[in-house]
């Protein structure tokens, strides 16, 4: 039997604190999200480049907001699991239009969503108390709604060039964002498996990172506490390196890269649909 919108929401909530660790390939349409619950994961994400990109948009809130929520509504009804997607800083800062922004992602069938503090990509910082203001707002508008919305509260302070008292910054900011009512604590590009553990025991949330270079091990991500762990834009990055070297090799009458790994059979796509 389907789960309510209400169920997903708590059972995504209760992910984040279970002893296995929470991960997230991220997608940006209906076959990667059914490819991606095919292979067994129990909830998704949306990652605002992957969604941007695949529909003829720069990142960074050009895609119509109308558009992202036609998508998302794809996505959602075409797997029956949580689905939790990037609303990037609101597209708005308007907190009234923030909060109907909300529930229309959630009429679209989301159950957890991103908001994030930087301003283009970390060039500046929303201010701590302003950023609580929307991280209140989400969640008053997810009590209106009668969802109980799972917010991860993204901070881009690893953007900016650090410095010895940025992990200290980053602590203040996840214990801020608690309190105002985030479910989780997402310092993208965090790099550092000593700062995760301090940020871990110190912040009292739990706390989400992307995989990347210097912090790729599943395994000790896990024994260190983390909740979440997603990959942003590196799958579809993946998928257009491979149609990129298959087409440029075509152009030089080479068809090696075409053929060198097997493709999923045409029935494995079909049963995708």
């Amino acid at each position: 039997m389907s789960l309510t919108q209400k169920e997903k929401a708590e059972l995504f909530l209760q992910q984040h604190t279970a002893d296995k660790l929470l991960i997230l390939p991220n997608v940006w349409d209906t076959l990667s999200a059914k490819l991606v619950s095919t292979v067994g994961f129990p909830s998704l994400a949306t990652a605002s480049i992957g969604m941007a990109l695949a529909n003829g948009y720069p990142d960074g809130e050009h895609i119509p907001f109308k558009h992202l929520t036609s998508v998302v509504s794809g996505i959602t009804a075409s797997v029956d699991l949580p689905v939790s997607v990037d609303l990037e800083r609101g597209f708005s800062e308007n907190l009234s239009e923030l909060k109907d922004n909300v529930k229309k992602l959630l009429d679209a069938g989301a159950v957890g969503l991103n908001i994030e503090d930087g301003v283009d990509h970390g060039k500046e910082i929303t201010p701590i108390a302003e950023q609580c203001l929307k991280i209140e707002a989400i969640r008053e508008a997810g009590i209106q709604y009668g969802v109980p919305v799972v917010i991860n509260a993204r901070t881009d302070l690893f953007f900016q060039p650090q410095q010895n008292d940025t992990i200290d910054k980053v602590i203040e900011r996840a214990k801020a964002y608690r309190s105002a009512g985030a479910d989780c604590f997402f310092p993208i590009l965090i790099s550092n498996y000593l700062h995760i553990a301090r940020l871990v025991e110190e912040a009292d949330i739990p706390v989400s990172v992307i995989l990347f270079g210097m912090i790729r091990d599943l395994r000790k991500l896990e024994n260190l506490g983390v909740a979440r762990v997603s990959v942003g834009p590196a799958l579809i990055i993946q998928a257009i390196t491979k149609m990129k070297n298959i087409a440029e090799g075509l152009l030089d009458y080479n068809s090696d890269e075409l053929f060198a790994q097997q493709g999923v059979p045409f029935e494995y796509l079909s049963n995708l649909i």
